[in-house]
């Protein structure tokens, strides 16, 4: 194929593809807003997530709390990751019912890619 000299970033770029970190991340972000936002999963809330056991909490009421880990595969798993990139969007597409997250504002800048 004439794409198998090039280098991961220009494959991406010439078949007009995103990267599969930013991906993972738009993929666990809906999964995330389906998990506490709409409830339309077949997990639970409780099993899955825990709010912050804050009551001063200056953004929206759907803060998650971190745990604790002390191991890699704990700290890479669905859990853990998803908690920064779900803090660091804005609080009217958490609380929005439109998931289209390709236009939520500063999903790729999460991803550390300009894409």
């Amino acid at each position: 194929m004439y794409l198998s000299h090039l280098p991961y970033e220009a494959k991406l770029a010439e078949l007009d593809l995103f990267s599969l970190n930013y991906r993972q991340l738009r993929g666990d972000l809906i999964q995330t807003y389906r998990i506490v936002i709409s409830r339309e999963c077949a997990l639970e809330f409780a099993d899955v997530f825990e709010l912050a056991g804050t009551e001063h909490l200056r953004d929206h009421p759907f803060k998650l709390q971190r745990m604790l880990v002390h191991t890699d595969v704990r700290r890479n798993a669905f859990l853990q990751r998803v908690v920064g990139a779900w803090h660091g969007l804005l609080d009217e597409v958490k609380l929005t019912n439109f998931l289209n997250i390709a236009f939520w504002p500063g999903i790729q800048q999460r991803c550390g890619t300009d894409l």
